[in-house]
């Protein structure tokens, strides 16, 4: 440092994740191989340049062509210095480069996404070996550029270290971030006398997203307007979700929540309590429904143990986190204790807490417990007024006289219950759920009000699991109405059961929303599982790429609709 610098510098740096590339797209680990940009990469990379506001006096890349080729198209005819900057390269994963994660050593990629900083590659780099030179070429640029804006164009691991440190997240929330591609981010560094590295004030240098700006991009593509129906409006939640014109669902995971029930006693199911152990021995060795949905569509699972009546074995791919064996009787009293539905989501928020923390852009709900379709009825009836008629269906297969009996179970349920209340307002829609729910249940109520704290797309799947997303939704707006906002701006109802409460509960979802909440399918299914969530999890994908890929009409020099300007 000369004489003239001060002791402390501090610069605003914009920090830029290149452009997508073909091992981005077949979601392969290129580190510091040298790939360049995809053609899509450079449509992003320029979009980029066009919605930001890029007043810089200087720039720095990695040397890799990713790198380089989106800081050309960021600084585009102006007079802007750009120098190499080898420090800010991709890290190098050593033999690991150029696979795919589940190509790596055993237990590497599993270790990789909950412990990175503890992770070394063989013949490559570790993340605080990275985090070591980054720092250094960040300070350098700081020292040499004080009190100018300085354009930084690098890679995701790096933008990822940075933008962690800023935002003050703790090293397990690493892969909580997202850092797309051809994102943008304005961070103040600041060096002080001591050579330290401080980095802070997050902003995106992308305009704010609002729904009426995402629907313009939406109408601007090579299409007519609203020709791609749902798959549009879709993509305009989750642009506006993830606050982003190039919105992506990278990484998906159902979590699916198993309990049993004390109502089975009164014969409101056709199979037996013990389906419920047995079908999660059959989730653990891949033979259920969403073990193959899951597989087709590239969707992690994870199954978890809240409450089935009996002690599980050791299984893989089973979490225990068991509150009780399963609950009470509804019908002779309440199904659970105040601590029980507190432990019980609590269980469900961690589920989406791991969830977060791996990166998942979208998590989907599931259950697995015989007597759940009767507790779900029962708890709709509570909140909406409705009738054991209106909400009970045949769910695991009851007709005829069982399935009247299961109806008058609930309407007396209700009816017992409802003598018995002395807790209102605010604390109602907890107390129904005690009385009537289940612990599987109250584990998805936790996780949707969860979600609402993170950046992610939470798919309701069928009955069971919307029931417990209404009753979450109803839990927030009785605390206060603005708190229920962010729970539908990220809710994507999967499909539309066959069970007979849903037109009541989709009634009251759009009451409580202020808009109408539509289930994206409709294939007849009522299995459960989470099933019809991993089935709309391609279609999210899909209006992600719509909006992220698609050409506009002046990208492809293709006319418009005569007079309509689309």
């Amino acid at each position: 440092m000369s004489p003239a610098t001060p002791l402390e510098v501090s610069a605003r740096l914009l920090i830029v994740r290149h452009g997508e590339t073909s091992y981005n797209r077949m979601g392969r680990v290129q580190g510091s191989i040298d790939i360049p940009m995809s053609a899509q990469g450079e449509r992003h990379m320029t979009r980029l340049a066009n919605r930001i506001v890029s007043d810089v006096d200087v720039a720095y890349t990695s040397p890799l062509l990713r790198a380089w080729r989106s800081a050309q198209l960021l600084i585009g005819s102006r007079d802007i210095a750009l120098h190499d900057a080898p420090d800010l390269a991709e890290m190098h994963y050593g033999a690991c480069q150029g696979a795919h994660e589940e190509e790596w050593p055993p237990g590497s990629s599993e270790q990789w996404r909950e412990d990175p900083w503890q992770m070394a590659f063989p013949d490559g780099e570790s993340l605080p070996a990275l985090r070591r030179r980054v720092h250094r070429a960040v300070t350098d640029i700081v020292r040499r550029h004080h009190g100018q804006r300085v354009l930084v164009s690098t890679h995701g691991l790096v933008a990822r270290i940075l933008l962690t440190e800023a935002l003050q997240r703790s090293p397990q929330e690493f892969w909580g971030l997202r850092i797309p591609n051809a994102a943008a981010w304005w961070v103040q560094c600041r060096v002080d006398a001591d050579g330290g590295l401080h980095l802070s004030d997050v902003r995106s240098a992308e305009p704010v997203v609002t729904p009426e700006l995402a629907q313009l991009v939406v109408d601007s593509k090579t299409k007519p307007q609203g020709s791609l129906g749902v798959i549009e409006s879709i993509a305009v939640q989750l642009a506006v979700l993830q606050q982003s014109l190039c919105p992506v669902i990278g990484r998906a995971r159902i979590c699916v929540f198993g309990g049993d029930h004390g109502v089975t006693n009164e014969g409101v199911s056709a199979y037996p309590s013990a389906v419920t152990a047995e079908m999660m021995r059959n989730f653990a060795s891949g033979g259920a429904a969403i073990n193959a949905f899951a597989r087709a569509n590239d969707i992690e699972l994870e199954v978890v143990d809240v409450g089935v009546a009996s002690e599980l074995p050791d299984w893989p791919g089973v979490r225990r986190e068991k509150v009780r064996q399963g609950t009470e009787n509804f019908r002779r009293g309440a199904a659970m204790s105040a601590a029980d539905i507190d432990a019980a989501m609590a269980v469900g928020a961690g589920a989406i807490k791991r969830a977060a923390a791996s990166g998942a852009d979208a998590v989907g709900l599931g259950e697995m417990g015989i007597g759940n379709s009767t507790s779900a009825a029962a708890l709709l009836a509570a909140l909406t007024g409705a009738s054991g008629e209106e909400t009970a269906g045949s769910g695991t297969g009851v007709h005829g006289e069982s399935l009247r009996r299961k109806q008058r179970v609930v309407d007396d349920s209700i009816a017992m219950h409802r003598a018995e209340m002395t807790l209102a307002g605010a604390d109602a829609p907890r107390e129904w759920i005690r009385r009537v729910g289940g612990l599987e249940i109250a584990a998805m109520v936790g996780a949707a009000i969860e979600s609402t704290q993170h950046d992610m797309v939470l798919i309701a799947d069928g009955f069971i699991s919307t029931v417990a997303v209404l009753a979450a939704a109803e839990v927030l707006s009785a605390e206060t109405p603005a708190r229920v906002r962010p729970l539908f701006a990220r809710l994507v109802l999967a499909h539309r059961s066959t069970e007979r409460g849903v037109a009541r509960m989709l009634d009251r979802l759009t009451q409580l929303a202020g808009t109408p909440q539509q289930p994206v399918l409709d294939l007849s299914m009522r299995l459960g599982e989470g099933t019809g969530a991993a089935l709309v999890v391609p279609l999210l994908r899909a209006s992600a790429a719509m909006m992220r890929d698609m050409s506009t009409f002046s990208e492809a020099a293709v006319s418009t609709a005569s007079g309509s300007g689309a």
